[in-house]
């Protein structure tokens, strides 16, 4: 009698290219705010945080800058309080347009700061292929590394009016809503990874 055996393997959803350090304590301290971010393209590849082969998203991983106690006060003043961040599974449902399939709930990073925080899932998220990884920030995250060539470009969940104002609130967090990922933002990297197991 043969037995079947099941194998299962790890695969990490990240940038290839590894990258700089986020830029905070630096001026400017630039950070993900009030949306939900993909990371489209790293310059060494081009759809990163696409899914291709089934399986469930085990933990994330973010890298967070090191923000000085103004930087700290001036973010949770204006962007609606302290740092917080999950991971969001979207499924595109058009062109620069997708729906939230499944979200981690947040948690807060700022003790975290200066570190790369990993995040284990007591429920893991489901995936198939196609489906995108997306960071969700309900508030701010000092998640962003500049100075990277045009060929880097994150997307936000934002409409196409909506680019030049980043302080608006657009995340996307409601499993099944749909949102336009119209803005694209060039020479930067937002600085997150998930890992997933396939079978």
């Amino acid at each position: 009698m043969l037995a079947a055996l099941a194998l299962s393997a790890t695969v990490i959803l990240a940038n290839p290219s590894g990258g700089a350090p986020p830029s905070c304590p630096d001026n400017p301290c630039a950070a993900v705010s009030r949306t939900t971010a993909i990371q489209s393209s790293d310059g060494a590849a081009t759809s990163p945080f696409v899914v291709t082969k089934a399986g469930r998203i085990t933990s994330w991983s973010v890298t967070l800058g090191a923000p000085d106690k103004a930087q700290i006060h001036y973010f949770d003043v204006h962007e609606d309080g302290p740092a917080r961040a999950a991971i969001g599974v979207l499924r595109s449902v058009g062109s620069a347009s997708y729906e939230l399939v499944a979200e981690s709930g947040a948690v807060h990073l700022q003790p975290w700061f200066g570190r790369t925080a990993t995040i284990h899932l007591h429920k893991a998220l489901r995936v198939k292929p196609g489906e995108t990884i997306a960071l969700i920030v309900p508030t701010w995250v000092p998640a962003l590394a500049l100075n990277y060539p045009a060929s880097s470009v994150w997307q936000a969940s934002r409409g196409a009016s909506q680019c030049g104002d980043v302080a608006l609130q657009t995340v996307q967090d409601v499993v099944g809503s749909r949102a336009a990922y119209a803005c694209s933002y060039p020479n930067a990297q937002v600085t997150y990874s998930a890992t997933e197991t396939t079978r």
